[in-house]
């Protein structure tokens, strides 16, 4: 198994056994409020129009150099 599957899977398995336990609501209430503050925090939604533009930059590159 590939680390990227591996850390999925994982990933998944934390969220079903926070979904799963009545004694962790609060827990995941608590973390999905610090991901909506960390999503609207300026210096990441500076950080995600940067890789976005980036992103863009390259695709264009990419798709010029594929077909050319």
């Amino acid at each position: 198994m590939t680390v990227p599957r591996l850390l999925a899977l994982a990933a998944i398995a934390a969220v079903f056994y926070l979904l799963g336990t009545r004694h962790d609501k609060h827990r995941l209430e608590r973390m999905r409020i610090r991901a909506q503050q960390a999503w609207h925090d300026p210096k990441l939604k500076k950080a995600r129009s940067k890789l976005f533009k980036l992103s863009k930059k390259n695709a264009k590159k990419i798709d010029k150099a594929v077909h050319h």
